[in-house]
């Protein structure tokens, strides 16, 4: 009972974490990622209860302590359950080794493991175990013990193969890049002049950001053009304005180091960005005291999200033009990307074309399906 309890469990986490990682339930079926992220963490919950309960039968059934499948399951177990509690909780490593990756990793893993377990355990398992007449009868048949022990050595194999593969991982994931922006991610803008880089931008005072982004969008990635973008402001400002890109690059800018944290768990440290303060902006425009909230819209006409005045005003929120001293490619976000480095990413709006300013709390595109407005990340 504990052995299919398990399996089950083992199912829907591998199904529940792909399809939490698919295009569709961030765009067409969004409405729908809080309860499949809500199902995958509650069944990693209850996979640590199957799993006490291998080790409870262990502890009882020597035969069953000496096969190599249990222990292996328990091992890979604790490593999920480990992993994903530390994204649950918003915990990292905070060095070369990023726990979403690990957590990627252990899942490739299983997942090798567990098509191993069903494969060879259909094709010699299909009989009932011989009894000692039928082991005598059937000499020139694999022995049951022969058999077992051949199925857990190969189960064994898969798993290293696919542990193998976290060497990579442990090599380096949080390293430092040496490639730049746009050879690691793709950019289909095309916007002149490009951002020359201030002092502390280029080299990049943080050394170069460390680790990889993901690429999470919810439509496709638009492409922009220097020739027909702009910035607009309005709401409750005296002076409603509409920028071109020659306009948003002479505001002034300010260079800092932050890092990146998203929801899935993964994070990069250590980025180099400079930008225009939000409050550059509303200086500008003359917002209104009546103007307590402002949205923040993508060029995509899809995505927005929503901050206090208070927190858009916070030191380190900025509408980023570059990064580690390089324009900001699209796949990123880019040509203008906000930053909001002490809450989770999905209130950075990608592609951010417009502010208005509110006198009421707005809901985003994610928060409308279930997450928080106030996005602040857990204390590591």
């Amino acid at each position: 009972m504990i052995h299919a309890l398990y399996a089950l469990q083992v199912v829907i986490l591998l199904i529940s974490g792909w399809l939490l990682s698919s295009p569709a339930l961030r765009g067409s079926l969004s409405e729908f990622h809080i309860y499949f992220r809500d199902a995958h963490v509650s069944t990693g919950f209850l996979l640590v209860v199957s799993m006490i309960g291998i080790v409870w039968g262990m502890t009882r059934n020597i035969s069953r302590s000496r096969s190599i499948s249990y222990p292996l399951a328990v091992l890979l177990s604790i490593t999920m359950a480990v992993t994903g509690m530390m994204l649950v909780f918003g915990m990292d490593f905070g060095g070369q080794v990023s726990v979403h990756s690990l957590h990627r990793y252990n899942a490739w893993t299983v997942t090798v493991a567990l098509l191993l377990h069903v494969a060879l355990g259909y094709l010699f398992g299909k009989q009932e175990i011989l009894s000692e007449k039928q082991i005598a009868d059937n000499k020139d048949r694999m022995p049951v013990t022969n058999r077992r022990l051949f199925i857990n050595w190969l189960i064994a194999l898969g798993a290293i193969v696919g542990i193998g593969s976290i060497t990579k991982l442990l090599q380096g994931d949080n390293a430092p890049r040496s490639e730049g922006m746009s050879v690691q991610y793709k950019d289909c803008n095309n916007m002149q002049p490009p951002p020359v880089p201030s002092l502390g931008s280029l080299p990049p005072i943080g050394g170069g950001h460390k680790g990889k982004f993901e690429v999470f969008t919810v439509t496709e990635i638009p492409c922009s053009h220097s020739g027909n973008w702009q910035f607009v402001i309005s709401g409750l400002v005296e002076s409603p304005l509409e920028l071109t890109w020659k306009q948003f690059l002479d505001l002034p800018r300010k260079v800092q180091v932050s890092n990146f944290h998203c929801i899935t768990g993964w994070s990069v440290y250590d980025v180099t960005y400079e930008g225009v303060s939000i409050s550059a902006l509303l200086e500008a425009a003359g917002a209104k005291p009546d103007g307590r909230f402002i949205k923040f819209t993508s060029s995509d006409g899809v995505y927005t999200s929503a901050l206090s005045i208070e927190q858009a005003m916070m030191s380190d929120v900025m509408m980023a033009v570059l990064m580690d001293g390089e324009p900001i490619p699209s796949s990123l976000g880019g040509p203008v990307r906000l930053i909001v480095p002490q809450m989770y990413a999905y209130k950075g709006v990608k592609w951010l074309t417009a502010i208005e300013v509110l006198a009421n709390p707005y809901m985003g595109f994610w928060e409308t399906r279930g997450y928080k407005n106030d996005a602040w990340v857990s204390k590591k």
